[in-house]
């Protein structure tokens, strides 16, 4: 028990400490997350992999559902 509230406070402060890192002021306008969210998040390669994986996604479930459905009529059949 004692092991686990260590790291469970432990864990709590890194959190603390990099809510404080990532609030720090950068040019005098944004902070160090916002600038680092333009740079990481929002470009270019990211929102084209995002898009991808959505479309990929959809058809994975559109197939899933399609041979789900077929599935149950076939086994609805053999009632």
């Amino acid at each position: 028990m004692n092991d686990a509230l260590k790291w469970v406070f432990k864990v709590a402060m890194q959190g603390l400490l990099w809510v404080f890192v990532l609030s720090i002021r950068w040019n005098g306008h944004s902070t160090l997350f916002s600038s680092a969210n333009e740079v990481f998040v929002q470009n270019a390669l990211v929102q084209t992999v995002d898009q991808e994986l959505g479309s990929l996604w959809d058809k994975a479930r559109d197939a899933a559902k399609l041979t789900f459905n077929k599935a149950r009529s076939e086994d609805d059949k053999s009632l």
